[in-house]
């Protein structure tokens, strides 16, 4: 009998940390939803290891060893290439682990992806329900073109990337492993261009998938404000600055984060070693959810699309209208 709903989770050995914090925030508050855990990881230690299978209690939890190496053989490179691999310099190879969950989709029936960058606010368990209404995967739409990660592909130029930091699966996929197969052999067909994102879009539209746009509801920004007008599930600290743990605004803002990492550490998890990287950095995604940033974006795109502009502006940002006025 297949599990209902699993939870895929990927991190390095030396961000285990968090790992183990997220499996408490996960358990406070949506524990009873999940059925089980799927851990990609680099060489956590056992001791890591054996407190994350204490959090989760009686539920499942499989730990699968991801390593670079076992990235490189994948995607059919050697060591002496991880020099000209531009994603392994910005990220590290657990940017694709996500696609994992292609194989472990003849066990679940739907499984979440999350980065390790998350503070769940409330219980996400409702995008298990996606599977009932047919879509294939749930994922947020975002505003840059395909163009920048796909330039050969032409016919897909003016297609929008979907992020891929909360990621759903679900069953109804056809054939999940020639999925598997497909993001490997375009990712080496475009070594130099694909990131995660790009790839899930050219996947997305090759098959033409019937994709759960999840907005910024699944995908909250780490400003306070903004979560808020968004009702926003998650808060989502992205940006290698930005993080909860290494930004004292972004940790002072999300107090919750660091109640879940202090338990990390009372069960005797193994710590966050890298320090401060930054007081604030919160000043670019304010002046992003401003009203007057808003208009001003939808005018731009208007002009680059030749787009009438009233027309297209009053329908764009009729929503980020009612925001304002509530925020």
């Amino acid at each position: 009998m297949k599990h209902k709903l699993g939870i895929l989770l990927a991190a390095t050995k030396n961000s285990s940390f968090t790992i183990g914090t997220l499996l408490i925030n996960i358990m406070d508050v949506m524990g009873e939803k999940v059925d089980v855990f799927y851990i990609l990881h680099d060489g956590f230690s056992l001791n890591d290891q054996n407190i994350m299978q204490k959090i989760v209690k009686n539920k499942t939890i499989k730990f699968i060893l991801f390593t670079q190496e076992d990235f490189l053989t994948t995607l059919d490179k050697n060591q002496n290439d991880i020099n000209n691999l531009f994603f392994l310099k910005r990220w590290t190879h657990m940017t694709f682990a996500r696609f994992e969950a292609f194989k472990f989709l003849d066990e679940c029936e739907s499984i979440i992806y999350l980065d390790f960058d998350v503070l769940l606010l409330k219980s996400i368990d409702e995008l298990s329900k996606l599977r009932a209404r047919k879509y294939h995967f749930g994922v947020r739409l975002g505003k840059t073109l395909l163009l920048e990660s796909l330039p050969t592909k032409k016919e897909y130029h003016q297609k929008r990337t979907y992020l891929t930091g909360i990621l759903v699966f679900t069953d109804l996929i056809p054939n999940p492993l020639k999925c598997y197969q497909f993001i490997y052999k375009h990712l080496n067909e475009n070594i130099h261009n694909l990131n995660d994102q790009g790839l899930f879009t050219l996947l997305a539209l090759e098959y033409k998938f019937k994709i759960k746009d999840l907005k910024d509801t699944y995908n909250g920004n780490i400003d306070y404000k903004t979560n808020l007008s968004q009702n926003a599930s998650i808060t989502h600290a992205e940006g290698s600055n930005n993080r909860f743990w290494n930004n004292i605004l972004c940790n002072q803002t999300w107090p919750k984060w660091q109640e879940y990492y202090e338990k990390w550490l009372k069960f005797g998890g193994s710590r966050y070693l890298d320090g401060i990287k930054a007081t604030n950095t919160q000043a670019k995604a304010r002046v992003r959810y401003h009203l007057s940033y808003k208009l001003g974006y939808a005018f731009i795109e208007c002009a680059k699309n030749k787009k009438k502009i009233p027309f297209f502006t009053f329908y764009s940002t009729k929503d980020l209208l009612q925001t304002h006025k509530t925020s």
